[in-house]
């Protein structure tokens, strides 16, 4: 059985994440990285 799959990727966590590890990108910088970071990964969606 084939399943297609989209996988999503929330860059900056929800609620207060950047206060619970020093891995959250916070800076746009750091997000606009780490959401290219996610797509070379295989995410299709990527959302802040």
């Amino acid at each position: 059985m084939n399943r297609d799959v989209i996988i999503s990727c929330a860059v900056t966590g929800a609620g207060d994440t950047a206060g619970r590890s020093e891995h959250v990108p916070v800076t746009p910088g750091q997000i606009a990285t780490s959401a290219l970071d996610a797509a070379s990964a295989g995410a299709a969606i990527v959302h802040c």
